[in-house]
């Protein structure tokens, strides 16, 4: 660790990785959108269909019918791994 706890930050997270002080876990995507699946189950077919079928999804006719919008799950996944090394961070700056 730096010479004072209260100086950690972000630009030490490697090494607070690689000293062990930090550890991380991936997160693994469990969920199964209906809108990759159709593109998925329709390669599957294996016959003259997938070829009649749009691969271009329409986000916006989606979220109609749904009746809510689809979250970006990227920038979702982004906002909880920048709160989780925030939290680490004060973590160890309280130590």
């Amino acid at each position: 660790l730096p010479p004072r706890a209260e100086s950690v930050d972000e630009s030490h997270l490697t090494d607070l990785i690689e000293q062990g002080y930090i550890t991380i876990e991936p997160m693994v995507y469990e969920d199964f959108l209906p809108v990759s699946a159709a593109g998925i189950f329709q390669s599957n077919l294996g016959d003259d269909e997938q070829k009649s079928y749009d691969g271009s999804s329409n986000q916006a006719l989606f979220e109609r019918d749904l009746g809510q919008k689809v979250h970006d799950l990227t920038a979702w996944y982004e906002e909880i791994q920048q709160r989780s090394i925030v939290n680490c961070l004060k973590q160890l700056n309280q130590s």
